[in-house]
């Protein structure tokens, strides 16, 4: 423990009380446990640490032969740094995989933990450490080959480990801080050529707050491989991705930064890099090119949240008369299970409930007034889209259903809206559009922003939505798959989308 001490005074990393620090020899790998207030302190400090394979896969399919080789031949050594370095086992990975393909490497490893850069020191002597935060060290102009490793995972909606705002490089209030990690990446990695390889959170692959981190990385690099399983990996309880990029210069005719285009024009998302695991297929450029228009143009969209969930409650009960209130649980491909499955609403649960309006105080009887309308309710996390239409207008929607209102405020217009995302194009899309985002592996989260943007078929709805009234939800996707005049992919999306429905159908109250 002294020699530790004295290392991380020299270092210049501040003391922690109560630090204990243990170093296991494991195939060349030195772990550590630092435990300065145990498990709370690890989730302040995002420090959940990659398993030794994930590493291993991580480095095997970045650090390539070919890569080396092209790299060693224009300069001395390959500079290898990981900005968040725990315990140093991605950059004891990466240079043993450069001396066994015959190059030379030069180390660095930073982290915030003083434990962390003790750690690294002691199994790579020959690595340079700096125990500060990386995304606050001045940087110079350095020109890494390869960036790599498994950056802080901090939520921004807890308290504990916020920034409380923005981030300084782009990513929105939400965005956890593994975004910040990879824009730092790709700022002091080499541009011509040179390679970044991170862990992150799945959210980062869509989440709409960190859709200028996407758009910086896609401006300067492609992504060229990713690593993707559904299941939580860490401590941490979140699900995790891979993701590599290598980077090149733009050419004379490109900025660097094509900031002036809007982030939602261009929709710079990875979620293919779960669709495509989970089978969703891909849509072709037609859906997108040849449509008229959006959903958006024709309705308006709401969710709502925190207010309307304690104005509502009171009014919530078995009641003999009022509107019903419909929540996700309640909504299937085509089909409210209203009456036919209990519910839980406000820690109560209820066999058919309705809302008293009566009950309805100040601006939520203005709430329940223009939601008394021809309507599409979507639950909000699903494997495919899942809405109803209630043409009469007699329903009210749950937290967080969402409610898609016709701005002509007709049952036709609502039918319409209801057959088109009762199909396997709007789920597909969704899914490459959102996919990464839901609470569970195979889910997508849905919202009104998202929903607006999906493309309207050029050709007409009618056979669609004739089919949906009559409870054919099947022949409703191809009559839809039939109107953006896709016919080559017709077979792959409905068998892809009809595999969900027989699950969803299987878990149905008998009728």
């Amino acid at each position: 423990m002294r020699e530790s001490q004295e290392f991380l005074r020299r270092a210049g990393c501040q003391m922690m009380t109560k630090q204990r620090v243990r170093f296991e020899h494991q195939h060349d790998l030195v772990t550590y446990d630092a435990a300065v207030g145990g498990t709370s302190e690890r989730q302040r400090l995002g420090a959940w640490y990659t398993p030794q394979d994930l590493v291993d896969t991580v480095v095997a399919n970045v650090v390539t032969a070919e890569f080396v080789a092209l790299r060693m031949a224009v300069g001395a050594a390959m500079k290898v740094l990981d900005p968040a370095c725990g315990d140093g086992r991605f950059l004891a990975a990466a240079g043993r995989r450069i001396r066994e393909l015959g190059g030379t490497c030069e180390l660095v490893g930073v982290d915030i933990d003083p434990a962390a850069v003790y750690a690294t020191a002691s199994l790579l002597p020959e690595a340079t450490t700096h125990c500060e935060d990386a995304l606050e060290r001045t940087w110079g102009s350095p020109s890494f080959d390869v960036v790599l490793g498994n950056p802080p995972f901090l939520s921004q909606l807890a308290a504990a480990t916020t920034r409380s705002g923005s981030s300084s490089r782009g990513g929105g209030p939400y965005a956890d801080a593994a975004a910040e990690f990879l824009v730092l990446a790709s700022e002091v990695v080499d541009s011509n050529g040179g390679r970044v390889a991170l862990v992150l959170p799945q959210s980062l692959l869509s989440s709409r707050d960190a859709g200028d981190a996407r758009q910086r990385i896609d401006d300067r690099a492609r992504m060229f491989w990713s690593w993707w399983t559904g299941e939580r990996v860490f401590d941490a309880q979140v699900h995790t991705c891979a993701l590599a990029f290598e980077f090149s210069a733009p050419t004379e005719d490109q900025s660097p930064r094509q900031k002036s285009q809007p982030t939602a024009a261009r929709s710079p998302t990875w979620s293919h890099v779960v669709a495509s695991r989970i089978g969703v297929p891909s849509l072709p450029d037609a859906v997108t090119e040849l449509a008229d228009g959006t959903l958006g143009d024709r309705a308006w969209l709401n969710a709502n949240f925190r207010d309307e969930y304690y104005g509502m409650a009171p009014a919530v009960g078995d009641h003999f008369d009022g509107p019903r209130l419909i929540t996700s649980g309640l909504i299937d491909p085509g089909r409210s299970l209203w009456g036919e499955r209990p519910v839980t609403f406000a820690k109560q649960q209820f066999a058919a409930p309705r809302i008293d309006t009566a009950k309805l105080e100040g601006k939520m009887v203005r709430w329940a007034a223009r939601r008394l309308a021809p309507k599409v309710l979507v639950a909000n996390q699903t494997t495919v889209i899942e809405a109803v239409c209630d043409p009469g207008g007699d329903w009210l929607p749950a937290v967080p259903v969402v409610g898609i209102y016709p701005e002509s405020a007709d049952a036709d217009t609502a039918w319409q809206i209801a057959a088109l995302l009762t199909s396997p194009v709007a789920s597909a899309w969704a899914w490459k559009q959102s996919g990464g985002t839901g609470l569970s592996a195979n889910s997508i989260r849905l919202g009104p922003v998202l929903l607006a943007a999906l493309p309207w078929p050029p050709a007409g709805l009618n056979r669609a939505v004739e089919a949906l009234q009559r409870g054919d939800i099947r022949r409703c996707g191809l009559a839809v798959i039939d109107s953006y005049e896709i016919a080559g992919v017709r077979d792959e999306l409905f068998s892809w989308w009809a595999a969900s429905l027989d699950r969803i159908e299987a878990r149905q109250p008998r009728l």
